[in-house]
Parts: structure tokens; sequence; C-alpha cells
């Protein structure tokens, strides 16, 4: 991720929101959102509902994984 464009405004998305806590999913989640905005840069919340629900959150850090995902898209 770290080489892929989308892949580094998550990752810098992700630590500016404090997005992970415990950290266990956090690799399933922001592979899936590189792969909803590699395929739609600017999703909507049914988009990325759809496109993360394979990812549970044991902290529930859904709310911070749905804003950084809408601030790459804001920002490209």
């Amino acid at each position: 991720m770290a080489e892929d464009p989308v892949g580094k405004k998550l990752q810098a998305a992700w630590l500016e929101l404090s997005v992970p806590q415990c950290g266990y999913c956090q690799p399933g989640q922001i592979m899936s959102a590189a792969a909803l905005l590699k395929r739609n840069a600017k999703p909507g919340d049914a988009d990325i509902n759809q496109a993360m629900q394979g990812n549970l959150c044991r902290c529930g850090t859904y709310t911070r994984i749905r804003a950084a995902i809408k601030q790459v898209a804001e920002k490209s």
C-alpha cells in the first residue's frame, strides 16, 4: 500500500483521523477502501457501506473509517 498513490492517501487519512484502535481489522479495511476508491473515486455512503460490509471492526471505528475514505475521495 505504501507504494500505491491511493494506499498512501488512505494510510495518511487513517493516521490523521486516528482510525485504528486495536489494529486487528485494519489491513482488510484499508485494502477494501483502496479497491473501492480505485473503482469509484467519489463514493457515496451506500457505495462505502457495500464495499466495506465484509470487514468487521471489533472496536467499532466505522465512523472514522467512513470519514477517512471520504477525506481521501474529497482530496482526489
